[in-house]
């Protein structure tokens, strides 16, 4: 029996409500076909850099030497590198392999985002507005290409979101539902610290909303630390023998009102200068504080439970960043920096989205809605086009062709046998230190993947403290970026006032910003 038949055996009205899901529908696999062709996109053309170097040594190395890398490291737990690990041992090495494995991370988190939007009777022209939202993203783009446990720290904490309102909104069989979201939760703490903050939203809410489940997520809570403890054992000596956190979070700078203000507009879609990001922060957040309004003056009660998914959403969307930013003014260093957020990106822009489709009359709803589109189209355009993916600090060296400043760099020294020193100096942009990492770990991985051993990074805070320690030595590079609109001094200049010569450069331009491979000689 054809289709056409079947539907036309229905009764009237099972007719009606047939032909008015499957629009809503088709336009939710369009959107989802749509997220995932972005994730695809150019997901190959550029190698790996310093973060994803720094995956790749570590999980290249045996068992033993790929935790004692991961404790030593301090601010990330193990799972993602285990699970690097074995996808190379399926795969190889090839750029497109190592990529697929946020990629498929950054694509199924689609499946959490359907049945959370079903927990929270999301209607589907909420639910294809968010997604569409999160396809076009530079910065959920980025980080759903990026080697490093943000995609797969995103998915799982959306699949924390979904199954933590499934126990929420159960009223029998929680206990077996609370093991599959405290398997998840232990999953999630191992990928990233930050799983923490997940397991802290759902408890709060709980005190907030059903003090009476608190006892039995409390004790889950409980295991899960019971769990953990062991790694952060290891990690807490680690830290304790080297003096802190200094020397693995000293990059991150203590952040200002207006870092969070950006943040936020980064996940609506950034537009470059303050004054247009001011207005996206207007167009994307009204929606939401007349939602809210509405909330109010109904008493939190309302057909459709807008109280609990509101403050839900709410909560997961603004509470971490605000607690983490006070905590990083009083704190002798600094947590908050945008891609540890990453988990809040799906709750964020579901929660616009759903205020957009509240708002009344309807020219005024459907309007609004067409004036998002075109700033999320716009600005994720924009950013896959220049390659920016987010914002500048956060992103600084990751375009960059790194394998061919590699083979560059060994064609240079092909006829000298001997050591030879790389500095890699820092350079301040904006509070944030970048430069010496990025370069010393990027160059190290393709280095030591030619089998190239005779290069020694060495890193220094400027040239005049480079200046200070080179007193004997004839011939060595510098590794540096120069970044569009720094005060910092062209080393070169310094270089040969103080009698070197400096070679000419080997150079990879980024938008604005240069990274700069430099050979000296003393005169």
């Amino acid at each position: 029996m054809s289709k056409e038949t079947l539907v036309a055996a229905l009764p009237d009205s099972k007719r009606v409500t047939s032909r008015a899901l499957s629009l809503p529908l088709a336009v939710f696999i369009l959107v989802s076909i749509l997220f995932i062709a972005f994730r695809f996109w150019k997901i190959s053309a550029y190698s790996i850099w310093g973060g994803e170097a720094f995956s790749m040594i570590g999980a290249k190395q045996d068992w033993q030497g790929l935790f004692s890398y991961v404790i030593a490291d301090i601010v990330h737990p193990p799972l993602f590198y285990i699970l690097l690990k074995l996808w190379i041992a399926i795969g190889g090495e090839s750029v497109l392999w190592l990529k697929l494995l946020p990629v498929l991370s950054g694509i199924a988190l689609i499946v959490p985002f359907y049945f959370l939007c079903r927990e929270l009777d999301f209607q589907w022209p909420e639910m294809s507005l968010a997604l569409f939202l999160g396809a076009v993203n530079g910065y959920m783009i980025h980080y759903a290409q990026e080697l490093r446990m943000y995609s797969l720290f995103t998915f799982l904490s959306l699949c924390s979101f979904w199954l933590f309102m499934r126990f929420f909104n159960s009223t029998i069989g929680t206990t077996g539902k609370l093991v599959i979201l405290t398997l998840v939760n232990l999953l999630n703490i191992y990928t990233h610290y930050y799983g923490w903050v997940v397991v802290g939203m759902e408890f709060l809410f709980l005190l907030i909303w059903q003090r009476q489940k608190l006892l039995k997520f409390g004790l889950a809570a409980l295991i899960l630390l019971l769990v953990f403890a062991p790694w952060a054992n290891r990690v807490i000596r680690e830290a304790q023998s080297i003096g802190g956190l200094d020397r693995n979070l000293d990059w991150i700078p203590k952040p200002g009102i207006i870092d969070v203000l950006y943040f936020y507009s980064v996940l609506d879609g950034p537009m470059g200068s303050r004054y247009p990001n001011a207005v996206g922060l207007l167009l994307f957040l009204l929606p939401v504080a007349w939602w809210f309004w509405k909330i109010i003056k109904s008493g939190f009660k309302s057909e459709r439970n807008d109280g609990i998914a509101f403050s839900w959403l709410a909560l997961l969307s603004f509470l971490p960043v605000v607690v983490l930013y006070l905590m990083s003014q009083r704190l002798e260093q600094a947590i908050w920096i945008d891609r540890y957020f990453i988990f809040i990106s799906i709750p964020y822009l579901l929660m616009v989205a759903a205020a957009a489709y509240r708002l009344e009359p309807k020219w005024l709803r459907y309007s609004w809605i067409a004036l998002i589109l075109l700033w999320s189209l716009y600005a994720g355009i924009k950013d896959t086009r220049t390659n920016r993916m987010a914002w500048e600090g956060a992103q600084m060296g990751s375009r960059v062709t790194w394998e061919d400043l590699t083979q560059q760099l060994i064609a240079s020294e092909a006829d000298n046998s001997g050591s030879v020193n790389i500095y890699t100096i820092t350079v301040i942009s904006k509070g944030l230190r970048t430069g010496d990492w990025a370069s010393s770990t990027s160059l190290d991985y393709f280095l030591d993947s030619y089998g190239i051993n005779k290069f020694h990074f060495v890193y220094s805070k400027d040239v005049q403290a480079l200046l200070k320690r080179l007193p004997v030595e004839n011939h060595f590079w510098i590794a540096f970026f120069e970044l569009a609109g720094s005060s910092q001094r062209y080393p070169a200049v310094a270089l040969e006032e103080n009698g070197y010569r400096v070679g000419d450069p080997i150079m990879f331009q980024e938008m604005y910003n240069r990274i700069v491979l430099l050979p000296v000689w003393r005169k």
